[in-house]
């Protein structure tokens, strides 16, 4: 139990300091003595917290020679700041875990370890995660009886537990299933992808083990010996992976690769298996700790630093039409009967002609002579702020993506701040975020 309140703590905590860049008030300059102040609040919350303390002791150790050759120096704002100590501690450590924010708002206290959450804190947490589906962004039965699920983050089965069981019962009878992850950022409680497994095992399998540096603890993690409504036995399943795939969504495809259990269709994931949790480091500024690391019971290791390599290494954006056509297949050859044999022969034709047409468009963004990196960020790469780097050309920075034709939303990300298109004034709003739009003619 105080595991799983310390999880709940974690999400309420980045609930609430998410909630604060709501309430942001208009930012103030860093003098000297707070960004010194932020840079050490910072650094001890890594060295008091960060799973590997050797990794923690060289963060702060290089991160104060980049202060006292004053490379921090020209720094004034806090999102600036937050921005380049997550590239430096990044850099340092190779943990994609680790993140610096900044609100202009004073955070809220820090909850103490042995804190339960309220009741009314629960419910807030729940009302919260209700509103997206607890994650579950998609449900869906393709042509030739092939069932759909795609998830954005996967959560706690005491909020999400009566929605996903209701997917799968609405996926029972279809006779295989594709799992889309490739925008899927990871999952906010460690039960989420032992109940979510459950449902593709007959007996309770060993999936993987949380080793905590606090209190030097490993925790083993099973799937359930019961679950409601019927489990996916014996049926294909295959996952959909991107560059944005990341941490829970990785260790769902990992223990399912690794247990011969699933196919992996797409891209090499984004490598972050070190679980943690966002940590107050002072008034302003909070950073999101990695206090524990996953070891996997087959290999013994981990997809940290690496990812998770697809089966079959596709570009993210072709991977479903690749993976329907795989499972058509599939239970083409495997099929008995020779009626639905002919009628699933018809759909992988209908589905081969239907291939999607990709275009390559072009951003553009003026300005920003001072910028250390500039990147942009859409539904065209499954908001990866790392995928597509843009050029500077003269006083514009530059980039060509590949996309498929019709509505797309996206932000440019410059040295760590994501912005919209100032050249575009077609906005929408996505929950607590407003994107730039546009429209890509066939």
């Amino acid at each position: 139990m105080r595991q799983k309140a310390t999880w709940m703590i974690a999400m309420l905590s980045a609930m609430v300091l998410s909630a604060s860049a709501v309430l942001a008030q208009p930012e103030v300059k860093l003098d000297a003595a707070a960004r010194t102040d932020a840079i050490e609040a910072v650094l001890r919350r890594l060295t008091d917290g960060y799973v590997f303390p050797d990794v923690a002791q060289k963060m702060a150790q290089t991160v104060r020679e980049h202060a006292a050759r004053k490379l921090y120096d020209s720094i004034t704002t806090g999102d600036e700041l937050a921005a380049v100590l997550t590239r430096d501690l990044r850099a340092i450590s190779k943990d994609r875990h680790i993140r610096v924010t900044y609100s202009s708002a004073v955070l809220p206290p820090q909850p103490s370890p042995s804190h339960s959450p309220t009741p009314e804190q629960r419910e807030e947490a729940r009302r919260t995660r209700a509103r997206d589906n607890f994650g579950l962004s998609k449900l869906d039965i393709l042509p030739g009886n092939v069932g759909f699920l795609q998830f954005r983050y996967l959560a706690p089965p005491e909020f999400a537990g009566d929605t996903y069981s209701a997917a799968m019962s609405y996926l029972a009878n279809t006779d295989a299933l594709i799992i889309d992850l490739r925008s899927c950022g990871g999952s906010i409680s460690q039960d989420a992808i032992p109940m979510l497994c459950s449902y593709f095992f007959a007996e309770p399998t060993h999936l993987n083990d949380l080793y905590w540096r606090a209190g030097n603890k490993t925790r083993q993690l099973w799937t359930w010996a019961h679950v409601p409504g019927k489990r996916y036995l014996n049926k294909p399943i295959y996952l959909l992976t991107s560059r944005s795939t990341f941490s829970g969504a990785e260790e769902l495809a990992y223990d399912l690769k690794n247990l011969k259990r699933a196919t992996i269709v797409g891209e090499t994931t984004g490598g972050g298996a070190n679980p943690g949790g966002t940590q107050r480091a002072n008034d302003h500024f909070s950073v999101w700790v990695p206090m524990g690391r996953a070891i996997n019971p087959i290999t013994k290791t981990n997809w940290e630093g690496v990812g998770v390599a697809p089966d079959v290494p596709v570009p993210a954006p072709r991977a479903l039409h690749t993976a329907h056509q795989a499972v058509l297949k599939q239970l083409i050859a495997g099929a008995t009967e020779e009626g639905w044999q002919n009628a699933l022969k018809r759909v992988l034709g209908d589905v081969e002609r239907q291939a999607t047409r990709f275009k390559k468009v072009a951003f553009s963004l003026s300005g920003y002579p001072g910028a250390r990196e500039v990147r942009i960020a859409g539904t065209f790469n499954n908001w990866d702020a790392e995928a597509n780097p843009l050029t500077r050309k003269g006083g514009v920075w530059q980039v060509v993506v590949e996309t498929v034709p019709g509505r797309i939303s996206y932000k440019f990300i410059v040295d760590g701040q994501w912005i919209l298109d100032p050249a575009n004034p077609d906005t929408e709003q996505d929950g607590d975020y407003v994107n730039s739009v546009r429209v890509v003619e066939p």
